[in-house]
């Protein structure tokens, strides 16, 4: 329960900065400001769903391993949930630096 609460904090703080001189800007790793906020949701509801699939999965069973077992209904929609918003997540950040380095350039 400590470390669910500590991960709620952790995406509460991933809201916190408004103006944009907390651009999204990890060294290569650059997008335009625009999409910080999709960028910040994104990341919040895959540590969200990944969450729930660790709570939810059977034990014993490594997170790689999950589409070959049966596994409860609430499970499959974390991984589903978890997939789409990963997913989403990785396009944005791909077209993201493409589009800012055309951009700078």
């Amino acid at each position: 329960m400590q470390n669910f609460k500590i991960s709620l904090w952790a995406i509460a703080a991933l809201f916190i900065p408004a103006s944009h001189a907390f651009a999204f800007n990890f060294g290569f790793v650059r997008v335009p400001d625009w999409m910080d906020y999709y960028i910040s949701v994104l990341l919040g509801v895959s540590l969200v769903s990944y969450l729930g699939v660790l709570a939810t999965k059977p034990q014993g069973v490594p997170t790689n391993q999950l589409s070959q077992v049966k596994i409860s209904l609430i499970t499959n929609i974390f991984r589903f949930i978890l997939l789409i918003a990963f997913g989403l997540l990785m396009l944005m950040v791909f077209v993201g630096m493409g589009l800012r380095r055309y951009a700078e350039a």
